[in-house]
Protein backbone atom coordinates (compact mmCIF):
# COMPACT_ATOMS: atom_id res chain seq x y z
CA UNK A 1 0.00 0.00 0.00
CA UNK A 2 1.96 2.94 -1.25
CA UNK A 3 -0.44 5.71 0.51
CA UNK A 4 -1.03 6.02 4.57
CA UNK A 5 -3.79 5.01 6.22
CA UNK A 6 -4.44 8.74 6.92
CA UNK A 7 -4.38 9.71 3.44
CA UNK A 8 -6.44 7.15 2.64
CA UNK A 9 -8.77 8.64 5.46
CA UNK A 10 -8.65 12.14 3.73
CA UNK A 11 -9.69 10.96 0.75
CA UNK A 12 -12.87 9.20 1.83
CA UNK A 13 -13.91 11.65 3.77
CA UNK A 14 -13.62 14.21 0.54
CA UNK A 15 -15.37 11.46 -1.21
CA UNK A 16 -18.39 11.34 1.17
CA UNK A 17 -18.90 14.60 1.92
CA UNK A 18 -17.62 16.90 -1.40
CA UNK A 19 -19.31 13.75 -4.39
CA UNK A 20 -22.26 12.64 -2.07
CA UNK A 21 -20.23 8.78 -2.03
CA UNK A 22 -22.30 6.85 0.42
CA UNK A 23 -19.95 6.51 3.65
CA UNK A 24 -20.47 2.47 4.42
CA UNK A 25 -20.03 1.46 0.23
CA UNK A 26 -17.05 3.72 -0.12
CA UNK A 27 -14.83 2.52 2.99
CA UNK A 28 -15.31 -0.95 1.98
CA UNK A 29 -14.67 -0.05 -1.70
CA UNK A 30 -11.49 1.58 -0.47
CA UNK A 31 -10.38 -0.97 1.77
CA UNK A 32 -10.88 -3.88 -0.65
CA UNK A 33 -9.02 -1.69 -3.68
CA UNK A 34 -5.95 -0.54 -1.36
CA UNK A 35 -6.11 -4.21 0.31
CA UNK A 36 -5.60 -2.56 3.58
CA UNK A 37 -4.01 -4.70 6.19
CA UNK A 38 -6.64 -6.20 9.09
CA UNK A 39 -4.71 -3.97 12.05
CA UNK A 40 -5.30 -0.44 9.64
CA UNK A 41 -8.53 -1.07 9.33
CA UNK A 42 -9.80 -0.26 12.41
CA UNK A 43 -8.22 3.02 12.55
CA UNK A 44 -9.10 3.68 8.54
CA UNK A 45 -12.71 3.46 9.48
CA UNK A 46 -12.81 5.32 12.70
CA UNK A 47 -11.03 7.90 11.27
CA UNK A 48 -13.69 8.33 8.45
CA UNK A 49 -16.77 7.58 10.09
CA UNK A 50 -15.39 9.77 12.96
CA UNK A 51 -14.71 12.98 11.48
CA UNK A 52 -18.13 12.74 9.40
CA UNK A 53 -19.82 11.86 12.62
CA UNK A 54 -19.09 14.67 14.25
CA UNK A 55 -18.12 17.27 11.89
CA UNK A 56 -19.82 20.19 12.89
CA UNK A 57 -18.09 19.66 16.66
CA UNK A 58 -14.87 19.73 14.92
CA UNK A 59 -15.25 22.67 12.86
CA UNK A 60 -16.70 24.50 16.31
CA UNK A 61 -13.39 23.78 17.94
CA UNK A 62 -11.33 24.85 14.90
CA UNK A 63 -12.99 28.25 14.32
CA UNK A 64 -11.35 30.33 16.76
CA UNK A 65 -7.26 29.00 15.23
CA UNK A 66 -8.57 29.61 11.99
CA UNK A 67 -8.15 33.71 11.61
CA UNK A 68 -7.65 33.44 8.09
CA UNK A 69 -9.59 31.89 5.11
CA UNK A 70 -8.23 28.86 4.04
CA UNK A 71 -9.71 25.82 1.28
CA UNK A 72 -12.42 23.65 1.96
CA UNK A 73 -9.87 20.38 1.85
CA UNK A 74 -7.63 21.68 4.47
CA UNK A 75 -10.78 22.73 6.82
CA UNK A 76 -11.40 18.73 5.47
CA UNK A 77 -7.87 17.52 7.06
CA UNK A 78 -8.06 19.70 10.25
CA UNK A 79 -11.15 18.41 10.99
CA UNK A 80 -10.08 14.92 10.82
CA UNK A 81 -6.40 15.53 12.32
CA UNK A 82 -8.67 17.09 15.17
CA UNK A 83 -10.96 14.21 15.66
CA UNK A 84 -7.91 11.93 16.16
CA UNK A 85 -6.31 14.83 19.16
CA UNK A 86 -10.27 15.40 21.23
CA UNK A 87 -11.76 11.85 20.81
CA UNK A 88 -8.97 8.87 19.97
CA UNK A 89 -6.09 8.13 22.76
CA UNK A 90 -3.18 6.54 21.47
CA UNK A 91 -1.92 8.59 19.15
CA UNK A 92 0.92 11.22 19.56
CA UNK A 93 0.45 14.93 18.68
CA UNK A 94 3.69 14.83 16.60
CA UNK A 95 2.29 11.65 14.46
CA UNK A 96 -0.80 13.26 14.08
CA UNK A 97 0.87 17.05 12.99
CA UNK A 98 3.58 15.32 10.58
CA UNK A 99 0.78 13.15 9.09
CA UNK A 100 -1.49 16.07 8.34
CA UNK A 101 1.72 18.25 6.66
CA UNK A 102 2.37 15.62 4.90
CA UNK A 103 -0.83 15.09 2.73
CA UNK A 104 -1.34 18.84 3.01
CA UNK A 105 2.20 19.39 0.71
CA UNK A 106 0.82 16.67 -1.43
CA UNK A 107 -2.08 17.95 -1.75
CA UNK A 108 -1.33 21.44 -2.12
CA UNK A 109 2.28 22.37 -1.79
CA UNK A 110 3.99 23.62 1.18
CA UNK A 111 2.40 27.26 1.60
CA UNK A 112 -0.53 25.15 3.04
CA UNK A 113 1.85 22.38 5.01
CA UNK A 114 3.11 25.47 6.88
CA UNK A 115 -0.58 26.46 7.39
CA UNK A 116 -1.80 23.25 8.78
CA UNK A 117 1.53 23.00 10.51
CA UNK A 118 0.93 26.13 12.06
CA UNK A 119 -3.04 25.83 13.13
CA UNK A 120 -2.03 22.35 14.27
CA UNK A 121 0.71 23.36 16.81
CA UNK A 122 -1.68 26.31 17.90
CA UNK A 123 -4.57 24.14 18.75
CA UNK A 124 -2.04 22.03 20.90
CA UNK A 125 -0.91 24.62 22.59
CA UNK A 126 -3.98 26.25 23.87
CA UNK A 127 -7.15 25.11 25.71
CA UNK A 128 -10.31 24.15 23.04
CA UNK A 129 -13.54 26.07 23.50
CA UNK A 130 -16.80 24.25 25.51
CA UNK A 131 -19.48 23.44 24.56
CA UNK A 132 -21.00 25.31 27.80
CA UNK A 133 -20.49 28.43 25.91
CA UNK A 134 -23.32 28.14 23.71
CA UNK A 135 -26.21 29.04 26.00
CA UNK A 136 -29.18 28.17 23.91
CA UNK A 137 -29.65 24.61 24.11
CA UNK A 138 -30.94 23.73 21.01
CA UNK A 139 -27.85 24.90 19.31
CA UNK A 140 -25.54 23.09 22.34
CA UNK A 141 -27.01 19.71 21.59
CA UNK A 142 -26.53 20.95 17.41
CA UNK A 143 -22.92 21.43 18.08
CA UNK A 144 -22.57 18.57 20.65
CA UNK A 145 -24.49 15.55 18.49
CA UNK A 146 -23.37 17.10 15.18
CA UNK A 147 -26.39 17.33 14.07
CA UNK A 148 -28.78 19.99 12.21
CA UNK A 149 -30.83 22.03 14.06
CA UNK A 150 -34.19 21.71 12.27
CA UNK A 151 -33.39 17.70 12.83
CA UNK A 152 -32.66 18.67 16.50
CA UNK A 153 -36.05 20.87 16.89
CA UNK A 154 -38.05 17.94 14.85
CA UNK A 155 -37.15 14.86 17.44
CA UNK A 156 -37.64 17.76 20.24
CA UNK A 157 -41.18 18.23 19.08
CA UNK A 158 -42.20 14.69 18.95
CA UNK A 159 -39.85 13.01 21.49
CA UNK A 160 -39.18 15.30 24.21
CA UNK A 161 -35.92 17.03 25.00
CA UNK A 162 -34.84 14.14 27.26
CA UNK A 163 -35.56 11.39 24.50
CA UNK A 164 -33.51 13.57 21.86
CA UNK A 165 -30.68 13.61 23.72
CA UNK A 166 -30.57 9.68 24.14
CA UNK A 167 -31.25 9.54 20.44
CA UNK A 168 -28.45 11.73 19.48
CA UNK A 169 -26.12 10.43 21.94
CA UNK A 170 -26.78 6.86 20.92
CA UNK A 171 -25.91 7.68 17.00
CA UNK A 172 -22.43 8.53 18.03
CA UNK A 173 -21.96 4.89 19.62
CA UNK A 174 -21.45 1.90 17.12
CA UNK A 175 -24.14 -0.47 16.53
CA UNK A 176 -24.20 -4.19 17.69
CA UNK A 177 -23.12 -6.81 15.55
CA UNK A 178 -26.29 -8.44 14.24
CA UNK A 179 -25.84 -11.68 11.43
CA UNK A 180 -29.01 -13.48 10.39
CA UNK A 181 -29.22 -17.46 9.76
CA UNK A 182 -29.93 -18.63 6.50
CA UNK A 183 -32.81 -20.91 7.68
CA UNK A 184 -33.95 -22.67 4.59
CA UNK A 185 -30.28 -23.76 4.44
CA UNK A 186 -29.00 -24.28 8.18
CA UNK A 187 -30.16 -23.72 11.33
CA UNK A 188 -28.97 -21.91 14.42
CA UNK A 189 -27.24 -24.31 16.33
CA UNK A 190 -24.84 -25.61 13.86
CA UNK A 191 -24.25 -22.13 12.89
CA UNK A 192 -23.58 -20.96 16.16
CA UNK A 193 -21.14 -23.74 16.98
CA UNK A 194 -19.11 -23.08 14.33
CA UNK A 195 -18.98 -19.64 14.48
CA UNK A 196 -17.49 -20.07 18.48
CA UNK A 197 -14.99 -22.54 16.71
CA UNK A 198 -13.78 -19.67 14.57
CA UNK A 199 -13.60 -17.59 17.69
CA UNK A 200 -16.45 -15.52 17.40
CA UNK A 201 -18.63 -14.78 20.56
CA UNK A 202 -22.28 -15.81 19.89
CA UNK A 203 -25.25 -14.58 21.74
CA UNK A 204 -28.94 -16.11 20.33
CA UNK A 205 -31.32 -12.95 20.39
CA UNK A 206 -34.21 -13.53 22.99
CA UNK A 207 -36.35 -11.78 20.36
CA UNK A 208 -35.91 -13.28 16.94
CA UNK A 209 -34.55 -16.56 17.01
CA UNK A 210 -32.33 -16.88 14.51
CA UNK A 211 -30.76 -13.16 14.84
CA UNK A 212 -27.63 -14.02 16.15
CA UNK A 213 -25.11 -11.07 17.77
CA UNK A 214 -21.33 -11.50 17.37
CA UNK A 215 -18.06 -10.21 18.84
CA UNK A 216 -14.89 -10.60 17.23
CA UNK A 217 -12.98 -10.31 14.43
CA UNK A 218 -15.14 -9.08 11.50
CA UNK A 219 -18.38 -11.15 10.65
CA UNK A 220 -17.43 -11.00 6.64
CA UNK A 221 -13.75 -13.48 7.64
CA UNK A 222 -16.14 -16.42 8.85
CA UNK A 223 -17.05 -19.05 6.82
CA UNK A 224 -20.74 -19.11 7.34
CA UNK A 225 -20.69 -15.46 5.70
CA UNK A 226 -18.47 -16.83 2.51
CA UNK A 227 -20.72 -19.45 2.30
CA UNK A 228 -24.37 -17.94 2.51
CA UNK A 229 -25.15 -19.50 5.67
CA UNK A 230 -25.38 -15.67 7.59
CA UNK A 231 -25.92 -12.38 6.37
CA UNK A 232 -25.20 -9.21 8.07
CA UNK A 233 -28.34 -7.80 9.02
CA UNK A 234 -29.39 -5.11 11.57
CA UNK A 235 -32.01 -6.64 14.28
CA UNK A 236 -34.34 -3.66 13.64
CA UNK A 237 -34.09 -4.12 9.92
CA UNK A 238 -34.96 -7.47 10.52
CA UNK A 239 -37.99 -6.94 12.49
CA UNK A 240 -39.54 -6.37 9.20
CA UNK A 241 -39.42 -10.16 8.01
CA UNK A 242 -39.86 -11.32 11.49
CA UNK A 243 -43.25 -9.27 12.13
CA UNK A 244 -45.00 -10.16 8.46
CA UNK A 245 -45.52 -13.82 10.16
CA UNK A 246 -44.30 -15.32 6.69
CA UNK A 247 -46.42 -18.91 6.03
CA UNK A 248 -46.09 -21.58 3.82
CA UNK A 249 -47.08 -20.98 0.41
CA UNK A 250 -46.93 -17.05 0.94
CA UNK A 251 -46.89 -15.13 -2.39
CA UNK A 252 -45.10 -11.66 -1.44
CA UNK A 253 -44.17 -8.83 -2.99
CA UNK A 254 -41.13 -6.58 -1.86
CA UNK A 255 -42.28 -2.95 -3.57
CA UNK A 256 -38.60 -1.12 -3.13
CA UNK A 257 -36.13 -4.06 -2.53
CA UNK A 258 -32.71 -3.24 -3.27
CA UNK A 259 -30.16 -4.54 -2.14
CA UNK A 260 -32.57 -7.00 -1.60
CA UNK A 261 -31.95 -8.20 2.25
CA UNK A 262 -35.67 -8.12 3.60
CA UNK A 263 -37.01 -10.06 0.47
CA UNK A 264 -33.87 -13.07 0.78
CA UNK A 265 -35.09 -12.61 4.59
CA UNK A 266 -38.61 -13.62 3.81
CA UNK A 267 -37.60 -15.79 0.95
CA UNK A 268 -35.24 -18.17 3.42
CA UNK A 269 -38.58 -17.88 5.92
CA UNK A 270 -40.67 -19.67 2.97
CA UNK A 271 -37.99 -22.12 2.37
CA UNK A 272 -38.82 -24.00 -0.96
CA UNK A 273 -42.34 -23.11 -0.53
CA UNK A 274 -44.13 -19.67 -1.63
CA UNK A 275 -41.98 -17.01 -3.67
CA UNK A 276 -41.09 -13.51 -3.81
CA UNK A 277 -40.99 -11.23 -5.99
CA UNK A 278 -38.35 -7.95 -5.62
CA UNK A 279 -38.84 -4.97 -6.95
CA UNK A 280 -36.69 -2.02 -7.83
CA UNK A 281 -36.88 1.32 -9.77
CA UNK A 282 -33.45 1.45 -10.06
CA UNK A 283 -31.97 -1.31 -12.61
CA UNK A 284 -28.52 -0.66 -11.77
CA UNK A 285 -29.47 -1.83 -8.60
CA UNK A 286 -31.30 -5.23 -9.35
CA UNK A 287 -27.88 -6.62 -9.68
CA UNK A 288 -27.41 -6.23 -5.88
CA UNK A 289 -30.57 -8.16 -5.17
CA UNK A 290 -29.21 -11.29 -7.40
CA UNK A 291 -26.03 -11.34 -5.73
CA UNK A 292 -27.37 -12.06 -2.51
CA UNK A 293 -30.14 -14.33 -3.98
CA UNK A 294 -26.78 -16.50 -5.63
CA UNK A 295 -25.05 -16.21 -2.24
CA UNK A 296 -28.00 -17.32 -0.37
CA UNK A 297 -28.63 -20.13 -2.81
CA UNK A 298 -32.65 -19.01 -2.93
CA UNK A 299 -34.79 -20.45 -5.47
CA UNK A 300 -38.07 -18.64 -4.75
CA UNK A 301 -36.98 -14.81 -5.74
CA UNK A 302 -37.71 -13.50 -8.90
CA UNK A 303 -36.27 -9.67 -9.41
CA UNK A 304 -37.22 -7.38 -12.03
CA UNK A 305 -36.71 -3.25 -12.27
CA UNK A 306 -40.25 -1.78 -11.70
CA UNK A 307 -41.39 2.02 -10.79
CA UNK A 308 -43.49 0.97 -7.28
CA UNK A 309 -45.15 3.88 -8.05
CA UNK A 310 -47.03 2.08 -11.17
CA UNK A 311 -49.33 -0.39 -11.26
CA UNK A 312 -48.70 -4.19 -10.94
CA UNK A 313 -49.79 -7.44 -12.85
CA UNK A 314 -50.39 -9.92 -9.80
CA UNK A 315 -51.99 -10.22 -6.53
CA UNK A 316 -50.17 -11.22 -3.71
CA UNK A 317 -50.56 -12.33 -0.64
CA UNK A 318 -48.39 -10.17 1.35
CA UNK A 319 -46.90 -6.80 0.94
CA UNK A 320 -43.73 -4.83 2.22
CA UNK A 321 -42.78 -1.59 1.19
CA UNK A 322 -39.72 -0.81 2.51
CA UNK A 323 -40.07 2.90 1.08
CA UNK A 324 -37.70 4.89 0.23
CA UNK A 325 -36.88 7.69 3.00
CA UNK A 326 -34.73 10.36 4.45
CA UNK A 327 -32.87 7.47 6.48
CA UNK A 328 -32.59 9.18 9.36
CA UNK A 329 -32.61 6.21 11.32
CA UNK A 330 -29.25 4.94 10.18
CA UNK A 331 -27.03 7.91 11.06
CA UNK A 332 -24.53 5.12 12.63
CA UNK A 333 -24.20 3.55 9.03
CA UNK A 334 -24.46 6.60 6.96
CA UNK A 335 -24.06 9.87 9.35
CA UNK A 336 -23.54 12.10 5.97
CA UNK A 337 -27.38 12.28 5.63
CA UNK A 338 -27.78 14.54 7.98
CA UNK A 339 -25.94 16.88 6.15
CA UNK A 340 -27.97 16.57 3.03
CA UNK A 341 -31.65 16.15 3.94
CA UNK A 342 -33.65 19.01 4.85
CA UNK A 343 -37.22 19.93 5.18
CA UNK A 344 -38.48 19.85 1.92
CA UNK A 345 -36.82 16.72 0.92
CA UNK A 346 -38.82 14.96 3.61
CA UNK A 347 -41.68 16.58 2.08
CA UNK A 348 -41.15 15.49 -0.85
CA UNK A 349 -40.66 11.85 0.16
CA UNK A 350 -43.92 11.88 2.18
CA UNK A 351 -45.25 12.57 -1.61
CA UNK A 352 -43.42 9.00 -2.78
CA UNK A 353 -44.30 7.24 0.22
CA UNK A 354 -47.86 7.67 -0.44
CA UNK A 355 -47.99 6.77 -4.14
CA UNK A 356 -46.59 3.52 -3.77
CA UNK A 357 -48.60 2.48 -1.21
CA UNK A 358 -51.83 4.11 -3.53
CA UNK A 359 -50.27 2.14 -6.43
CA UNK A 360 -49.76 -0.79 -4.56
CA UNK A 361 -52.74 -1.11 -1.97
CA UNK A 362 -54.31 -3.08 -5.60
CA UNK A 363 -52.40 -5.92 -6.20
CA UNK A 364 -53.14 -6.92 -2.11
CA UNK A 365 -55.14 -9.86 -2.06
CA UNK A 366 -58.48 -9.72 0.54
CA UNK A 367 -57.47 -10.35 4.10
CA UNK A 368 -53.84 -10.25 2.94
CA UNK A 369 -51.06 -8.30 4.97
CA UNK A 370 -49.16 -5.31 4.17
CA UNK A 371 -46.13 -3.79 6.18
CA UNK A 372 -44.82 -0.49 5.42
CA UNK A 373 -41.39 0.78 7.10
CA UNK A 374 -38.68 2.72 7.04
CA UNK A 375 -35.37 3.60 8.43
CA UNK A 376 -36.20 6.67 10.27
CA UNK A 377 -37.64 8.27 13.05
CA UNK A 378 -39.10 11.48 11.29
CA UNK A 379 -42.79 11.27 12.66
CA UNK A 380 -43.63 12.94 8.56
CA UNK A 381 -42.20 9.66 7.04
CA UNK A 382 -44.06 7.29 9.45
CA UNK A 383 -47.63 7.82 11.13
CA UNK A 384 -48.20 10.95 9.20
CA UNK A 385 -48.22 8.52 6.18
CA UNK A 386 -50.06 5.48 7.54
CA UNK A 387 -52.65 7.08 9.03
CA UNK A 388 -53.27 9.60 6.25
CA UNK A 389 -53.31 6.35 3.61
CA UNK A 390 -55.91 4.60 6.35
CA UNK A 391 -58.06 8.00 6.29
CA UNK A 392 -58.35 7.83 2.75
CA UNK A 393 -58.52 3.83 2.17
CA UNK A 394 -61.46 2.32 4.07
CA UNK A 395 -61.20 -0.63 3.08
CA UNK A 396 -57.36 -1.20 4.79
CA UNK A 397 -57.40 -1.54 8.61
CA UNK A 398 -54.47 -1.85 11.19
CA UNK A 399 -53.29 -5.30 11.96
CA UNK A 400 -51.69 -5.38 15.57
CA UNK A 401 -48.47 -5.88 16.22
CA UNK A 402 -46.57 -7.36 19.16
CA UNK A 403 -44.38 -4.73 20.72
CA UNK A 404 -40.62 -5.94 21.42
CA UNK A 405 -39.86 -4.55 24.60
CA UNK A 406 -43.30 -4.08 26.32
CA UNK A 407 -45.22 -7.02 24.60
CA UNK A 408 -48.29 -4.84 24.25
CA UNK A 409 -50.19 -5.06 20.98
CA UNK A 410 -49.56 -1.69 18.97
CA UNK A 411 -50.54 -0.61 15.66
CA UNK A 412 -47.00 1.40 15.06
CA UNK A 413 -43.99 0.49 15.87
CA UNK A 414 -41.37 3.13 16.12
CA UNK A 415 -37.74 1.48 17.34
CA UNK A 416 -35.41 4.48 18.40
CA UNK A 417 -31.44 3.63 18.01
CA UNK A 418 -31.10 3.41 21.75
CA UNK A 419 -33.96 0.54 22.29
CA UNK A 420 -31.95 -2.61 21.16
CA UNK A 421 -28.56 -0.74 20.38
CA UNK A 422 -29.28 -0.86 16.60
CA UNK A 423 -31.01 1.45 14.30
CA UNK A 424 -34.11 3.52 14.27
CA UNK A 425 -36.57 1.66 12.32
CA UNK A 426 -40.47 2.54 11.78
CA UNK A 427 -42.79 -0.52 10.83
CA UNK A 428 -46.42 -0.62 10.87
CA UNK A 429 -48.93 -3.44 9.58
CA UNK A 430 -52.10 -3.16 7.68
CA UNK A 431 -54.86 -5.79 6.21
CA UNK A 432 -56.75 -5.38 3.39
CA UNK A 433 -60.36 -6.10 4.79
CA UNK A 434 -62.21 -8.97 3.27
CA UNK A 435 -65.05 -8.23 1.14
Amino acid sequence: MTQSVRDLAFHTIQDILNDNAYSNLKINEVINQYNIATVDKALFTELVYGTIKRKMTLDFYLKPFVKTRIKGWVRQLLWMSLYQYVFLDKIPNHAIINEAVNIAKRRGGQHNGNIVNAILRHIFKSDLPTLETIKNEKQRMTIEYSIPRWIIEHWITHYGIETTHKIAKSFLVQSASTVRVNTSRTDVETISKELLQEGYHVDIDQLIPYCLHLTGKPVIESRAFKDGLISIQDKSSMLVGYLMDVQKGDTILDACSAPGGKACHMAELLASTGHVDATDIHKHKIGLIKENIKKLKLKNVSTFDHDATQPYSELYDKILVDAPCSGLGVLRHKPEIKYVQSKDSINDLVEIQLSILDNVKHNLKPGGSLIYSTCTIEQMENENVIYTFLKENKDFEFELMTHPVTGEKVKTLQILPQDFNSDGFFITKIKRKES
